[in-house]
């Protein structure tokens, strides 16, 4: 009876460390929190840090953009990177976060940008999120009419 409390302890332990060490909501929302604040510095490379080794993310974005497709991280900085040497991203908000606090989080979030034509406009974004090595990195983005 000992040992079966003992290998039961044993586990709850592993499963504890294990909760604690993945990423959850917090770091999910820490994640939308420095794609905004990349935007809003005008600093693409700031993007790094959520971008996916491997793979690549989705983009659908019209004022942002425009971009539509598959890209890799180096590729999707390089497009925000052009962006934000004509446009400026003067504010982001997170509006909601539905997260599994184990590997998929979605952002809705707003953008007060003036685009590279010199408008000013309001746009919804949808980041999506998947863990990647102990860290949220973004799958997708998504530019919707605010």
């Amino acid at each position: 009876m000992r040992r079966g409390f003992g290998l039961a302890l044993i586990l709850l332990s592993i499963s504890a460390t294990a909760l604690l060490s993945a990423p959850g909501e917090d770091d999910a929302r820490k994640a939308a929190r420095a794609f905004g604040q990349a935007l809003t510095s005008g600093r693409a490379d700031g993007l790094r840090p959520i971008l996916a080794e491997h793979g690549r993310l989705q983009l659908s974005l019209v004022r942002l953009g425009p971009e539509e497709g598959y890209f890799a991280a180096g590729q999707v900085e390089a497009l925000f990177r052009d962006f934000l040497a004509e446009g400026k991203v003067r504010a982001f908000e997170i509006l909601r976060l539905e997260c599994d606090g184990q590997s998929t989080a979605l952002v809705h979030g707003r953008a007060s940008l003036t685009d590279r034509q010199g408008r000013a406009a309001r746009v919804g974004i949808h980041l999506a999120f998947q863990v990647e090595q102990d860290r949220w990195v973004l799958r997708e983005i998504k530019e919707t009419a605010e």
